[in-house]
């Protein structure tokens, strides 16, 4: 049975805790400066309200994100591997293919490659995204219906043995989804000036 989470969600004006995500999504998505964050514990979502830092999650959690520049044919991936909220591996590049879905392409492929990075250290761990899809293409919740999400949901297959999935909140100075941001960015900032010298 999946743990209860709870869901803090805070605004200028407003601070509240829900149990769903379909409820935070609900009360989130699309509002302007609203910061939302999910916990094990009522106690660490209060703390994260009252602008305390709740303490860092214990286990191996592997953010991932992807990056897209217009101009630039394909999409940058990043995943950062950390212990205990110590950071233990990381992998950046670009997608082999041009991107049919933007920064959706490089989502996707961060977290195959964190899934084969698990598979390679025969470790399980959490997935942290801000990208909803990763978890809901994955878990079957969606419909794969782009060819990235199809290759996707094939590719990850093998793997969901390993892998749980927390969704993070883009943009709202979690350290470690920052970096990750930063080194898509990175990774296409890097192809671009190779192609550049070609």
């Amino acid at each position: 049975m999946p743990k209860q989470k709870f869901y803090a969600i805070k605004s200028e004006n407003e601070k509240k805790i829900v149990m769903t995500w379909a409820e935070c999504e609900k009360l989130t998505h699309g509002v302007k400066g609203v910061l939302f964050k999910s916990f094990g514990t009522r106690e660490e979502a209060t703390a994260w309200l009252d602008g305390m830092e709740a303490p860092p999650a214990d286990g191996l959690r592997i953010f991932v994100d992807g990056s897209f520049s217009p101009g630039f044919a394909r999409s940058g991936w990043a995943f950062v591997v950390t212990e205990n909220d110590k950071e233990i591996d990381r992998g950046s590049g670009i997608t082999a293919f041009e991107a049919e879905s933007r920064n959706i392409d490089g989502e996707v492929m961060a977290s195959f490659q964190a899934m084969k990075w698990l598979e390679a250290h025969d470790q399980k761990g959490v997935i942290c995204h801000d990208y909803e899809g990763i978890a809901r293409w994955a878990k079957g919740e969606w419909q794969a219906k782009s060819n990235i999400a199809k290759m996707y949901v094939a590719a990850a297959k093998p793997y969901l043995h390993r892998v749980q999935f927390e969704k993070v909140a883009a943009h709202t100075g979690v350290k470690w989804n920052e970096l990750v941001d930063k080194l898509a960015k990175e990774a296409i900032a890097k192809a671009k000036k190779v192609g550049s010298r070609q």
